[in-house]
């Protein structure tokens, strides 16, 4: 009960994060969105396919020129797992975690389980 209502509570802040920032989104960015799910349809981390997002690597609330830019951009899921969540803020939405990249490398190479990869992105989650 108490996890679903955490879960609850996260998606909740998930979807009301761009209210913070005053950088407004690009008239582009629903489309891209859209079609990156399309090319990336599984969550890079676990490979799962329910509630999947786009994250940028780099936050766009700090690198609003990197919006657009595909190179940034990461399929995450907020399923099971919440690796978007858990993994890329540290488990909070507040945060982003710059070693995203090293975390799904990690995972997949079978060096990091990802209870490890939630204390590492919770230690080292930025603002």
């Amino acid at each position: 009960m108490i996890k679903s209502i955490k879960k609850a509570y996260n998606l909740l802040r998930f979807k009301a994060r761009d209210l913070k920032t005053r950088k407004k989104r690009s008239s582009k960015w629903t489309k891209l969105q859209k079609d990156f799910l399309e090319k990336n349809p599984v969550c890079a981390l676990c490979g799962g396919t329910e509630r999947l997002n786009v994250h940028h690597k780099k936050p766009f609330h700090l690198y609003p020129e990197l919006e657009l830019d595909e190179n940034n951009l990461i399929t995450l899921c907020m399923g099971d797992k919440d690796c978007h969540l858990v993994i890329a803020h540290g488990n909070n939405f507040s945060y982003y975690c710059s070693n995203i990249d090293l975390y799904i490398k990690q995972y997949k190479l079978g060096s990091k389980t990802f209870k490890e990869l939630s204390v590492l992105a919770k230690k080292e989650r930025q603002k």
